[in-house]
């Protein structure tokens, strides 16, 4: 069997309006999605996500509704070799003390 040529993260839930911060070496896709859509990914299929081609870091995504959660993080049509990167969870309860 092949090597996924993706980082995989997983979540079993995250809160709607969560926001994930990717800390990134250089420039990648970061795709979130949903069991569904991430289960088409990886077979080859159509699917959808939210987020798009990362060029600056830190890169944030914010959860659209409350489930659980995939993110793939690759390199697919962008040049380059590897990219390190770094996944860290900013809570909605977090961002509302951060306004107040």
């Amino acid at each position: 069997m092949a090597e996924p040529n993706f980082a995989e993260h997983s979540w079993d839930y995250l809160e709607r309006g969560s926001v994930l911060v990717v800390t990134l070496s250089g420039p990648a896709n970061v795709r979130l999605m949903d069991p569904e859509n991430f289960a088409a990914f990886e077979d080859g299929e159509k699917y959808a996500f939210h987020g798009g081609i990362a060029r600056r870091a830190p890169y944030r995504l914010k959860v659209p509704h409350s489930g659980p959660w995939f993110l793939a993080i690759d390199l697919d049509g962008l040049p380059g070799r590897g990219v390190r990167h770094e996944v860290s969870i900013v809570p909605p309860q977090k961002l509302e003390e951060r306004r107040a």
